[in-house]
């Protein structure tokens, strides 16, 4: 028994097993960047000069200096702040319908509207919020954890979806992600043998004995058919689940 768990755990089957899994969830980590809001946020942030003519740049920029504690955006927020008043003052004068003051106050919201909209999205992506290795990790677990709910939910209301889907056959080439579940009366010795708490020799005991009965209910079922302490399967609980 022992010399057989050798072989199967040195074998290239093995190999491309654990290299599967080792890889599985990089598909998490593509999103590891800021939210799709954030980014819409920031172009909404960005755009602002424009339906105001230019006139809210001053504001935009000085939330941005505030932001990024910029002292280079505050003096941008005041300069275009001066221009804004100058553009007010020209297009709000007394004599405004009818003189070239008018049309220079426009003249300069236009201007001001076209720079501070490129000066806005050439600053934008300092504006997203970033995230630490520990907020990346934390977002990665919690999404392998709504993933195995999903798989579960899915393997208990609708057994046939869950066998198209191969859920808990991590072994086996498939386009779903169910989180890292290991379906116990169903996956590859291989398998079994790569989850924590569960050793060669556990596996193959498994593997037996779920040929023999048919498979295995649950966790306390397993635990009492194979004479097993159950805190063997405390690390393993949450990736376990049993398709009959």
């Amino acid at each position: 028994m022992n010399v057989q768990t050798t072989d199967v755990a040195s074998s290239p089957r093995t190999a491309s097993v654990r290299a599967r899994r080792r890889t599985a969830p990089q598909h998490v980590a593509a999103s590891a960047g800021p939210s799709r809001l954030s980014q819409v946020l920031s172009v909404i942030w960005a755009v602002i000069p424009v339906p105001t003519l230019g006139w809210g740049a001053p504001f935009t920029f000085t939330y941005a200096a505030i932001r990024l504690r910029s002292r280079a955006l505050g003096w941008c927020a005041a300069l275009y702040g001066a221009v804004t008043v100058a553009s007010v003052y020209l297009v709000g004068g007394p004599e405004s319908d009818t003189n070239w003051q008018a049309n220079l106050g426009t003249g300069l919201a236009f201007v001001l509207m076209a720079v501070a909209t490129a000066h806005g999205f050439a600053i934008r992506s300092r504006l997203l919020p970033t995230r630490t290795s520990q907020q990346l990790a934390i977002d990665e677990a919690k999404e392998r954890l709504r993933l195995r709910e999903q798989a579960r939910q899915i393997a208990a209301t609708n057994p046939r979806l869950a066998d198209e889907l191969q859920i808990g056959r991590p072994e086996l080439r498939r386009r779903f992600d169910d989180g890292g579940l290991v379906d116990v009366n169903h996956a590859a010795l291989a398998t079994l043998s790569d989850v924590p708490g569960i050793d060669g020799s556990l596996a193959h005991r498994i593997v037996s004995m779920r040929d023999d009965i048919g498979g295995f209910e649950s966790l306390n079922d397993l635990s009492t058919v194979l004479d097993v302490p159950p805190q063997v399967f405390d690390h393993a609980a949450d990736i376990l689940i049993f398709r009959r």
